[in-house]
This record gives C-alpha cells, sequence and structure tokens, in this order.
C-alpha cells in the first residue's frame, strides 16, 4: 500500500457485545464501514463486570485514518466512527 504525507487521525470506540459474537465479524465490519480511510484497527481493551450484561462484554478498538492525497477533517473522521457504529449495531453491539 502507498504511503501517504498526509497526518492520520485516531478514533476510539467503546461498545457493550454478546460474546458469541466472533471478533473476526467485528473487525470485517469495521474495515468495511471505514473503506478506504482506514489505515490500521486494534483491540485496546476487553472489559466483562460491573455495568456490563450477563453474556456481553465490552471492547474498545482504536482506528487509524488516514486520506491519500488530501487531510482527513474531524468531521470526516467522526462520519467514519458513525459508520461504524451503524454497522456494528447488526452484530448485537451497544455503543458505550
Amino acid at each position: 500500500r502507498p504511503v501517504s504525507r498526509n497526518p492520520a487521525i485516531q478514533r476510539d470506540i467503546s461498545f457493550e457485545l454478546p460474546k458469541s459474537v466472533p471478533f473476526k465479524d467485528v473487525e470485517e465490519s469495521v474495515r468495511t464501514a471505514c473503506g478506504d480511510v482506514l489505515e490500521r484497527q486494534w483491540l485496546f481493551d476487553v472489559y466483562e463486570g460491573k455495568g456490563i450484561q450477563e453474556g456481553h462484554h465490552s471492547l474498545s478498538i482504536a482506528m487509524v485514518l488516514r486520506k491519500m492525497g488530501e487531510n482527513l477533517t474531524d468531521d470526516e473522521a467522526n462520519q467514519v466512527r458513525d459508520s461504524v457504529v451503524k454497522a456494528l449495531v447488526p452484530l448485537g453491539a451497544r455503543l458505550r
């Protein structure tokens, strides 16, 4: 993949999700929702306990977003983040 000279923007999301949902499904939903601007994603926190529904866990994902050839604005990055949240709803996810 070519290297962009434009700066990256990071967005993090945390959501509650049934434990039965495979993480590869979450990764694919994030990848699809972000499209070409997703440079990388990673899971940085898993929480189970007080405040989390039985049979669920909380996952936190970081996403590095970057456009090739132009700067990604905060509004555009927020729209991508919102698209990811919507894409995770069919998996049973709920934003925290």
